[in-house]
């Protein structure tokens, strides 16, 4: 049997040639589940540079050639409509073949879901690992009449009746021990020409959160109790990646990462005695960084940190459940800062509460914290988040990029809410222009500053 496991196209859609070296990790993890009952293949559009004016044609030419017996989409909401285009694609041309979703959007709004991918047999709701092997080792037995005969006792999935009606089976628990999950399936790529070490650096250490930001979803999933990966285990999986892929950079994608210190700590310690030292980024909050661990992280090899800080007004910070002190988050940024690590800062304006007045403070704090780099981002709700349900929102926008403001959220006008997010995205461009500048060997920043205008329009 032959599961084919697809990455919805983004960058592949444009046919410019760009790729996004980056392995989708919740794949990696339901291919390495059923690598023992099927021949697992991955199909990553945007790793591959396509140069070409019909990508769907493309990517159905692909499936046929892998003629698998299943399908699975992974997809976020920013990626949804481009999953349900591609199963349509392909229930067009391959009537037979079963297609199966997963991933955050679906774990969110599997009814969603359902309706908005007509293409899709079925949803799978939660960690993917444990359904989808019971759906394979279904399908490989009894073949898909079997599986429609019994759906109801495939804990996690969802589908459809014959009457169109959206069904689903009882809710899967989480996997409590996240260390008898096989590691991440990292071969059986589809187009593995044009990939790169840096595409074997993703890794996680951890599942959930304990947090309930009201622009994330977890704290309505069943993830949202945390489980960890053991540190050995962790620091296998690192040996692991330097060993086969020599990777040159590592980046944890867990949210926070050193949310359980001592466990921080233990990883640190044994990637130093191991000597496992790797170049590598983190995520976490300001209010769980401290010097203890700054150093631990300093000698393993720690070049990054991404701070989730959101706002610079403490309200704000309040009503979105991440009320960190202001000088908390001054601190943590300084103390990174003078140890020689690398900061960068992910900020939100847009919430329902506020005004122009409010925004611009955002910019001020972002401006005044010396990070290496801003990122900004407008409020965008989501499915399964509280800012969801307060934006009374009907469907996501076709299209989302957070860098945008596509949703109005604020008691201002669209016009004029659309013109205080491009003031105070001007300001953090021309700080983040101004901080790369700065950054450039002098020889350099002089021939960048002498280059002349480039005509409109020019090649």
């Amino acid at each position: 049997m032959k599961v084919l496991l697809i990455d919805p196209p983004e960058l592949f859609l444009h046919g410019a040639g760009h790729t996004r070296q980056v392995q989708p990790l919740g794949l990696a993890y339901v291919g390495a589940a059923i690598a023992d009952l099927a021949d697992v293949r991955f199909l990553l559009p945007d790793t591959r540079p396509w140069i070409g004016g019909d990508p769907w044609a493309e990517l159905v030419a692909t499936v046929r050639a892998e003629k698998p017996d299943l399908v699975g989409f992974t997809a976020v909401t920013a990626t949804f409509r481009a999953a349900a285009r591609f199963a349509a694609e392909l229930r067009a041309a391959f009537p037979d073949l079963p297609i199966v979703l997963g991933g955050v959007h679906a774990s969110t709004d599997p009814a969603g879901a359902l309706r908005g991918a007509p293409a899709v047999d079925w949803v799978i709701r939660g960690e993917g690992e444990p359904t989808l092997r019971a759906l394979v080792l279904r399908l490989r037995d009894g073949g898909i009449r079997r599986v429609l005969a019994e759906p109801e006792t495939l804990a996690g999935l969802w589908w459809r009746d014959d009457d169109g009606q959206v069904q689903q089976a009882p809710p899967r628990l989480p996997t409590a021990d996240l260390d008898t999950l096989p590691a991440p399936l990292r071969d059986g790529l589809v187009w593995p020409d044009h990939i790169q070490p840096a595409f074997y650096q993703a890794m996680i250490t951890l599942r959930g959160c304990p947090y309930k930001c009201i622009y994330c979803a977890v704290p309505n999933l069943d993830e949202r109790r945390t489980r960890y990966r053991s540190p050995s285990h962790v620091v296998d999986e690192i040996a692991e990646l330097k060993r086969r892929w020599q990777i040159p950079y590592l980046f944890f994608h867990d949210s926070v990462f050193t949310l359980h210190k001592q466990r921080t700590l233990e990883i640190c310690r044994l990637m130093v005695a191991r000597g496992l030292q790797v170049p590598f980024c983190i995520q976490t909050r300001a209010d769980r960084l401290d010097a203890e661990l700054l150093d631990a992280l300093l000698a393993a090899g720690l070049h990054q940190v991404f701070f989730g800080i959101e706002s610079g007004d403490a309200d704000s910070l309040r009503r979105i459940r991440k009320a960190t002190p202001l000088a908390q988050i001054r601190h943590a940024v300084a103390l990174t800062r003078a140890a020689g690590v690398r900061t960068s800062g992910f900020f939100m304006v847009g919430w329902p509460w506020e005004d122009a007045a409010l925004m611009t403070k955002t910019a001020d704090f972002a401006t005044s914290l010396d990070l290496d780099a801003i990122s900004l981002f407008s409020a965008t709700p989501l499915p399964g988040t509280e800012l969801w349900e307060l934006s009374d929102q009907d469907a996501s926008p076709d299209s989302i990029d957070f860098r945008t403001p596509q949703v109005n959220l604020t008691t201002m006008t669209a016009t004029a809410y659309a013109a205080a997010f491009a003031t105070v995205k001007a300001r953090v461009d021309a700080y983040n222009q101004q901080r790369m500048m700065a950054s450039l060997p002098a020889d350099l920043r002089i021939a960048w500053m002498d280059l002349p205008e480039r005509p409109q329009g020019g090649a």
